[in-house]
């Protein structure tokens, strides 16, 4: 297959990536490259990068091709050289330019300057033959990668055959090397490569092309690398469907879960946990934006819990009490808490980036954010985001022993150790090329458990001498480990490509065991009471029980039964005015946005202060809100662009920044309102 992309399937994906910013602002400009973010990879000539830093460029500008299909080399008024060479430039604002490395710089550190117009800021960049990037479909780096049907240009998910035929897929990168064939490896299975090369129309722009092998059919969602030259990507992930006869008796066959070639599902489940307080499991389903909760006694689904529309709901904890839920909502940079006594989302908090695993410490709750790379810390007995804490490259998954968090940093390639004494933060080296995904510990065994999904192996990390051992996790198939769950000293490991759970003895380091399941084993829980491993299988959208005596399934439920009560959106804030005000005054604010007509009313809450319950109608504050700021007249126009309302500061007031809060029927919104901040003034 020779076929390419068009152009306007082109611009439409690379844009996602390039014209918005997935990273921070930075004191120092640092560059990156453009697709993956990593600032450890060369960045060879002609491919993109990203320069993070302040003040780089007075306006916000998005390029356009010119007519002989190249980007200018002045954009907003600012420009930018490397080693003295021009750069076409494809955005910029004061906080990020992105450009096309010029061809002609050549290899070694490169000098980087960038003109805002008002003056110049100085960075530097590592030139190399390869450094390969690729691109994700939400600009982050990080979850689905930019992979398109190479026969309709549709996005996943794939069937492993086509009209009869192995399925093409297109992926699109920057910072190949052409002149060597790339390798590229699913869920650690290396994938026919059947095309390599630039696509057309779009200078920075590369393409590969390979098939899916049938052997990979139902394996779920499943990560994706690429390696050019000794280098290998960021992981991005692509999501491969069963096949018909693969679904064929299931419980949720006829009811759901049909599979059409090509064809997206209403479900596609995530992540399990098991509630021990009442004998459940509560299930995520990312393709259907909601959370199930399970009877384990019954089989039955008792409650479908709507969650925000497109915030492909990943990881979930439940707390100690068995009172409270959290799910990681991915897509929107949040985590929803959910009343487990009412069965109801209670709050949405904003985290950071890509937010993907969770883990409950008390009654804290810990998250990663993936494209951020930080550990956000909510204090869930208050609502109260109370420390973020900067670790690796890129983290997934995480868990805590006493006063112990164990992070994976799986796009860097290492584990990041938080001490939750005082938050600070320790690295422990893995391997080259080692990509680690999930995270479980053994109190029992005083080790921790990271899956290495990309190769055959685990690690095992003793956590007071933070010594670092493989385990060999290698199965008939030859493929990569994901899911993980514990059980005393034993741990057990899933296999998606290979369908298969094993069990390791973490005392002495070896597998005991292997066991089949059913296709896409993606997370595991344990179920104690019942000496049971639950195995969420995400082919079948099974949720596999599996005696932990015999290590047979000895039954299924289907996980994607129930329906949702509707999708939500999220109100997002794009403007406050004003955003600043005097003790003692008295104003109209008026918020700028959209989707704010579930708005029901506002508060003004101090950082470091603790939160109450829902907020209520009409502007009424809640027991977090500072009662020192009085709201009235609060009102929403009808298409939920614009809220109004009266504020009164009074004069017991404190200066200080507050954050405006929302309130609507699904809880307190505070995810999307992470810039939805005011400040008072004396």
């Amino acid at each position: 297959m020779k076929q390419r992309i068009t152009p306007s399937l082109g611009v439409g994906l690379f844009f996602l990536a390039l014209a918005g910013s997935a990273g921070t602002s930075l004191a120092q400009p640092v560059i990156v490259n453009g697709a993956s973010y990593d600032s450890t990879a060369p960045i060879p000539p002609g491919s993109f990068a990203t320069a993070f830093g302040q003040n780089l460029c007075g306006q916000t500008a998005t390029a356009q091709l010119s007519a002989s299909g190249q980007y200018p080399t002045t954009l907003g008024g600012c420009s930018m050289t490397v080693n003295g060479i021009p750069a076409m430039l494809t955005y910029v604002s004061s906080g990020q330019m992105n450009l096309v490395v010029p061809q002609t710089v050549g290899m070694g550190t490169a000098s980087v300057v960038m003109n805002s117009g008002n003056g110049a800021a100085n960075g530097s960049m590592t030139i190399g033959a390869a450094g390969p990037g690729v691109f994700s479909l939400d600009g982050t780096g990080m979850g689905n990668g930019a992979m398109l049907l190479g026969t309709t240009w549709q996005m996943g998910p794939f069937s492993t055959n086509t009209d009869g035929q192995p399925t093409p897929v297109s992926l699109f990168l920057t910072g190949m090397d052409l002149s060597t064939a790339p390798a590229v490896m699913v869920g650690g299975m290396a994938a026919q490569v059947t095309f390599y090369g630039a696509a057309p129309g779009y200078p920075g722009l590369q393409q590969i092309n390979f098939t899916i092998p049938a052997n990979m059919a139902g394996v779920g969602r499943v990560p994706v690398t690429v390696t050019s030259s000794g280098q290998t990507s960021n992981v991005t992930y692509m999501s491969i469907l069963p096949t018909t006869a693969m679904m064929q008796g299931m419980p949720g066959w006829n009811s759901g879960m049909m599979v059409g070639e090509d064809l997206p599902r209403g479900a596609e489940m995530s992540s399990v946990a098991v509630n021990p307080s009442n004998n459940t499991a509560l299930v995520t389903d990312e393709a259907g934006d909601a959370m199930r909760v399970i009877s384990l006694s019954s089989n039955a689904t008792l409650a479908t819990i709507s969650l925000p529309a497109g915030s492909q709901a990943d990881s979930v904890a439940v707390n100690s009490a068995g009172t409270l839920a959290a799910v990681a909502l991915t897509e929107k940079g949040s985590i929803a808490l959910i009343d487990l006594t009412q069965n109801q989302v209670s709050s949405v908090i904003g985290t950071g980036y890509y937010a993907c695993r969770l883990v409950f410490t008390g009654t804290n709750l810990l998250v990663t954010n993936g494209a951020s790379g930080t550990v956000t810390v909510i204090d869930t007995s208050t609502g109260q985001v109370t420390r973020t804490v900067n670790v690796g490259f890129g983290p997934s998954g995480i868990a805590v022993s006493g006063n112990t968090a164990v992070v994976a940093n799986m796009q860097g390639g290492s584990i990041s150790l938080i001490d939750l004494t005082d938050y600070t933060v320790a690295t422990v080296s893995l391997p080259v090329g080692s990509r680690p995904g999930e995270v479980a510990i053994s109190a029992a065994a005083n080790k921790a458990l990271i899956t290495n999904p990309m190769g055959n192996n685990a690690f095992l990390l003793t956590l007071d001498t933070h010594q670092v051992t493989q385990v060999n996790l290698a199965t008939a198939s030859g493929m990569g480990p994901g899911g993980v769950a514990i059980n005393g000293s034993l741990a057990f490991v899933a296999d998606q490509m290979a369908a298969t759970v094993s069990v390791l003895d973490l005392t002495a380091a070896s597998v005991l065991k292997t066991f089949p399941v059913d296709p896409g084993p993606r997370a595991l829980a344990v179920n104690a009471a019942k000496n049971q491993l639950l195995v969420l299988c995400q082919g079948t959208g099974t949720l596999d029980l599996v005696d932990l005596g015999s290590y047979a399934v000895t039954g299924r439920i289907n996980a994607t039964s129930g329906t949702a009560s509707g999708n939500w959106v999220l109100p997002a804030v794009a403007s406050i005015t004003p955003n600043t005000a005097k003790i003692g005054s008295s104003f109209t604010l008026t918020i700028g946005g959209s989707n704010l007509q579930g708005v029901t009313g506002l508060g003004f809450r101090a950082f470091g202060t603790g939160m109450g319950g829902g907020m209520m109608g009409g502007g009424g504050s809640t027991a977090g809100d500072d009662p020192n700021i009085k709201v009235t007249n609060f009102s929403v126009n009808a298409n939920g662009t614009q809220i109004t309302a009266s504020v009164q500061i009074l004069p017991s007031a404190t200066a200080g920044t507050r954050q405006i809060r929302l309130g609507t029927s699904h809880g307190d919104m505070m995810g999307p309102l992470n810039s939805a901040v005011f400040t008072v003034t004396q």
